[in-house]
């Protein structure tokens, strides 16, 4: 463990600046891997919005069922991502309710045992498995709730995506994601791991028409600004000028070696 984290320490003070997604990652280095502070910038994602939204028109043959809400997962289909928790919950709210459906949507190595799971839970019914695809933005467009379970995250563009598609969202409270969403304002946050929360907030969500409007409103609203990728290529610039004036400064205080 030691020679990894002189590894890490190595590698985040090689360079003039060490860009991180976030100040969860930013606190990691600095309290794990003993990363002077200064070192470090937070410099969040750039996202093209205006392509996104252009995406979100294109036609997709997958349409939701009358009189039903979609759920959405996107991502990797792995046990770090905490699908086996969905599908405990999913299970759990068709006995309360049949008002909805699941997308999920991506592929992995826990795929085969997640259709497993869904068909002794009989939720055939219920949940799609769509794959990979690249028709998301429209898959969006037509969903109702995001929902990430994930039991670790740093930035993913997956909430982002969906922040951008005006989607109200249910992510774990782990990671950067609570530097993503403010809890009951641009979304809900819930507790990893714990498919009883879970189930309380999407039952909620699906009660509440006004709070799942006005949660994907605000996500989007946020989300437009802060995801800006012109604001994002300006900041990165400016590190990178940062940088330069660095190395400029540090060579200039080298002493000059005249057999050289």
């Amino acid at each position: 463990r030691a020679y990894y984290d002189d590894l890490e320490k190595l590698g985040a003070n090689t360079a003039e600046i060490t860009v991180v997604a976030n100040n969860w990652l930013k606190n990691i280095l600095i309290d794990e891997f003993k990363v002077a502070e200064e070192q470090i910038k937070v410099l969040h994602y750039g996202f093209d919005t205006e392509s996104f939204i252009k995406q979100m028109k294109v036609k997709s043959l997958i349409t939701p069922p009358k009189n039903k809400k979609v759920l959405i997962y996107t991502g990797r289909l792995i046990d770090l991502k905490g699908i086996q928790y969905l599908i405990d919950t999913l299970g759990k709210l068709k006995k309360e309710r049949q008002d909805w459906v699941c997308w999920i949507v991506g592929s992995g190595d826990s795929e085969s045992k997640l259709r497993v799971k869904c068909k002794v839970l009989g939720l055939d019914d219920y949940v799609q498995f769509l794959g990979k695809r690249d028709d998301i933005p429209a898959l969006l467009g037509k969903a109702d709730i995001y929902i990430l379970p994930t039991l670790l995250e740093n930035q993913p563009l997956s909430l982002i995506e969906a922040q951008i598609a005006g989607k109200a969202t249910i992510v774990s409270d782990v990671g950067g994601l609570p530097e993503m969403v403010q809890h009951n304002v641009t979304g809900i946050l819930t507790p990893p791991g714990d498919s009883n929360m879970l189930f309380e907030n999407i039952n909620l969500l699906l009660d509440n028409e006004q709070l799942r409007k006005k949660l994907g409103t605000n996500a989007k609203k946020w989300g437009m600004t802060h995801w800006s990728i012109d604001q994002g290529v300006k900041s990165l610039l400016e590190v990178y000028n940062d940088a330069i004036s660095m190395r400029k400064n540090g060579e200039e205080d080298v002493p000059h070696n005249p057999l050289h």
